[in-house]
């Protein structure tokens, strides 16, 4: 594991990767089997392995990192958030999250899901709501994610953002 890599629980993912594979032979065996145009199952099975590398496999080849003063959350290739690390208020360790796991939000409060565990996770309260294009624009002032080393990530994000001293810019000042 590279220092400031933080890997995601992959579980769920391999799930997913073999139901989609599981899909796309049914599927093709079902066209085969019908006798359907070989220009109709190209285009399916096209269709299909553009799912089964977006949402099988891309999730299996990306991790959460902390690079230049941002916590970057990722989920596959299809979600990814920037969170400067200076606008993190708090971090702490929760035990119990939502019973959902993937990349969600509800509707009637500020707070983005990017789990793929139900328990053991890490919330982020940030100073004020930012804007998550990646979720559909949500606005959110409090983030739940998980890590499979959530005490070493946790001491990490604790580590850039409560760092008395800000060593870049011409404004360079200590932050209390």
């Amino acid at each position: 594991m590279l220092p400031g890599h933080f890997p995601y629980s992959r579980r769920p993912f391999v799930t997913n990767l073999v139901s989609i594979v599981i899909v796309m032979a049914a599927t093709i065996s079902i066209l085969v089997l019908a006798s359907t145009d070989i220009a109709y199952i190209a285009i399916i099975l096209a269709l299909e392995a553009l799912v089964l590398i977006f949402l099988g496999i891309s999730p299996l080849l990306t991790e959460h990192e902390i690079l230049g003063g941002y916590l970057i959350l990722r989920q596959g290739w299809y979600f990814r958030a920037a969170i400067p690390l200076k606008d993190i208020r708090k971090v702490e360790r929760v035990s119990r999250g939502p019973r959902r796991v993937g990349v969600f939000f509800r509707l009637l409060t500020s707070t983005l899901y990017v789990t793929s565990r139900r328990s053991d996770l890490i919330e982020l309260e940030l100073k004020r709501k930012q804007k998550f294009g990646w979720a559909l624009g949500k606005r959110a002032d409090r983030v739940v994610f998980d890590a499979e080393d959530v005490p070493r990530t946790v001491e990490a994000i604790r580590a850039g953002s409560l760092s008395p001293v800000e060593p870049y810019g011409p404004h360079a000042k200590l932050r209390y």
